[in-house]
């Protein structure tokens, strides 16, 4: 008995070297812990004392926390709404918006081995920095893009540098120019010389004064970064400051908290393999393969629409279209010719979770803007109700202000795939050209294509266009065709915008020209402007361009582009001549009829 109580004691009681030990490492804790907190206190000193302020108290602190908060809850709006918030306000500091187009450029050198390029540009104004969009295959490429920086001071000097993309080696430069900008200007569309052998580049900028309203406003209006939150008073709820992967990787603020984040690979460079961050106003992309650093920001308002592929497993795939001119995220991506960039991240591990997390949040980011909107309403009613009523007390009137925004629309077609064609005069004013030709009761485009032998006409009323402004409207027929490669006939559609001036001196009509069945007839359109000036009043100018829009690359697409200039460019001289025939046809029978009206009246 006496044996099993001493065995059961042994059992349960530690032992003096067990005690030592455990009083040990509780000692080294308490003094690990203690040289903590003398460091931590003497890095605090050290900063303040270099920053030239006091340590702060606990209750100082407390409200530093407090304030930093507010900070990170500061409003914020969306491209332009921010500039017209940020900069409508008169007091503040002071700076400059620098509006870069980066239009074109043309005989670039060829750094591939087949004697092509795939250009990209970078822009640096300052320490900040732009991408543009890679053309793929291209010497003389076509951007059309548009980047704005933001200078506390002029002159500043802007450089472009035009690249070569590579995957997997280092990319190469193939030209730069840089710029001086002095004072507050605008330049027309002007062509500068590259520091290479060979190369010229195509830009307009312009230069004008911005009013900020805070000292942060010029990280909150430049760039990608700048749309800022602009949330309601209840939707304000106290932001935990911290450091996350967007913090480390992008330098964002602390309120862009992260959504989700997904493993995954960017177009065009699989082996680029990393990950996707979702925050409530950005879409980050961050890989870092063979010690290269590859990172992409897209602002949520730049996203025009999101897309998966339709199988998930054979290719698990989203692909993301931008708004047509949005630039600058980061890492060079495949350019669309029809202005809609693209980005393609594939090889998800829950492809459709991302594909709903995506949706979610922009449908979060286009509430919480259209709170922006009504917050924003509210306030400028309310300055305009205060306003009137202390114009009425001082016996004085002032203008009513108009709160709208100008309504901006999208262009119906690719400008810069345009060419002049023809210029001549029609025997009428644009109003007659639209009423008589164009015009929904007009027998013109169904007796031109009888004439050509063309069926199965079909053309659509005119409509109001909330999208591109004026009138558009839907035109489909079976065209024969003469080129030995197509078929003896093909389906065409073709879609129809007019626009006219205020004055109706001036009409713009415009057409999209697509075949469906002939080769790559999915691959282009033909854009087409008629540009009609009032000169008297009985006649008009015409202008007349045309080009050849490629909406994806083939491998004839030299090929197509002369042919179906010279085509369509014969067919449109042929239309403006019989407008004009048919034209005085109607004008003659119409006097006709009237001269018959009156000699049979009493």
């Amino acid at each position: 008995m006496g044996q099993c109580l001493s065995w059961a004691l042994g059992l349960l009681l530690p032992s003096l070297w067990e005690a030592e030990v455990a009083i040990s490492a509780t000692a080294l804790l308490i003094a690990a812990l203690i040289l903590f907190l003398l460091t931590s206190d003497q890095h605090a000193k050290s900063t303040a004392a270099a920053s030239g302020n006091t340590p702060p108290s606990s209750s100082a602190r407390s409200s530093a926390t407090a304030a930093a908060a507010g900070r990170g809850r500061r409003t914020r709006a969306s491209g332009e709404a921010a500039s017209e918030i940020t900069c409508a306000q008169g007091g503040g500091g002071g700076g400059y918006i620098i509006k870069l187009e980066l239009l074109s450029a043309k005989y670039l050198i060829g750094a591939n081995l087949d004697g092509s390029s795939d250009p990209f540009a970078v822009i640096s104004c300052a320490d900040q920095k732009r991408f543009s969009s890679m053309v793929p295959s291209q010497r003389n490429p076509l951007w059309g893009e548009e980047f704005n920086f933001l200078v506390e001071q002029l002159p500043v000097e802007v450089t472009i540098t035009i690249y070569d993309w590579d995957t997997l080696c280092k990319c190469k430069v193939i030209g730069s120019v840089t710029i001086a900008v002095l004072t507050e200007n605008e330049s027309g569309a002007s062509w500068y010389e590259l520091d290479s052998k060979f190369g010229q580049i195509c830009l307009r900028l312009r230069s004008t004064k911005a009013f900020p309203d805070s000292d942060s406003s010029f990280e909150e209006c430049n760039g990608a970064e700048s749309p800022r939150k602009m949330v309601l008073n209840k939707q304000r709820q106290t932001m935990i400051e911290g450091i996350g992967p967007l913090q480390i990787i992008y330098k964002l603020p602390h309120d862009e908290i992260v959504h989700q984040s997904y493993s995954c690979a960017l177009e065009r460079c699989f082996l680029l393999h990393g990950r996707m961050y979702i925050s409530q106003w950005h879409l980050c992309f961050h890989s870092n393969v063979f010690s290269k650093q590859l990172n992409v920001i897209i602002p949520l308002q730049d996203i025009y629409e999101i897309k998966r592929s339709q199988h998930s497993l054979i290719n698990p795939a989203i692909t993301i279209f931008l708004n047509a001119g949005a630039g600058g995220h980061g890492t060079p991506r495949a350019c669309s010719q029809n202005g809609r960039i693209r980005y393609t991240f594939a090889s998800f591990w829950s492809r459709n979770r991302t594909f709903r997390a995506l949706e979610a949040a922009l449908q979060s980011y286009e509430a919480t803007l259209e709170a922006e909107k009504q917050v924003r309403a509210h306030v400028l009613l309310q300055i305009e109700h205060n306003s009137v009523f202390c114009s009425k007390s001082d016996n004085t009137k002032i203008p009513e202000k108009n709160t709208e925004k100008a309504i901006k629309f999208q262009p119906f077609i690719n400008d810069h795939v345009l060419a002049d064609v023809t210029s001549k005069f029609f025997p009428g004013t644009p109003e007659k050209f639209f009423s008589t030709i164009l015009g929904d009761n007009s027998m013109f485009f169904q007796q031109y294509r009888d004439a050509r032998k063309d069926t199965n006409l079909k053309l659509s009323r005119w409509c109001a266009s909330e999208e591109y402004g004026g009138k558009v409207r839907e035109v489909t027929f079976r065209s024969q065709c003469h080129s030995p490669l197509c078929p003896p006939d093909t389906t065409v559609t073709e879609w129809q915008h007019a626009s006219f001036s205020k004055d109706k001196r001036n009409l713009v009509y415009e057409t999209k020209h697509q075949a469906h069945d002939v080769p790559f007839g999915s691959y282009f359109e033909i854009h087409c402007r008629w540009s009609l000036r009032t000169t008297s009043s009985s006649t008009c100018q015409v202008n007349i361009k045309i080009g050849v829009n490629m909406k994806k690359w083939c491998i004839l697409q030299s090929r197509i582009k002369s042919g179906a200039t010279d085509e369509y460019r014969r067919e449109v001289c042929k239309i403006l001549e019989a407008a004009c025939d048919y034209f005085l046809k109607s004008e003659s029978n119409s006097h006709d009829s009237d001269e018959i009206v009156m000699a049979s009246s009493p």
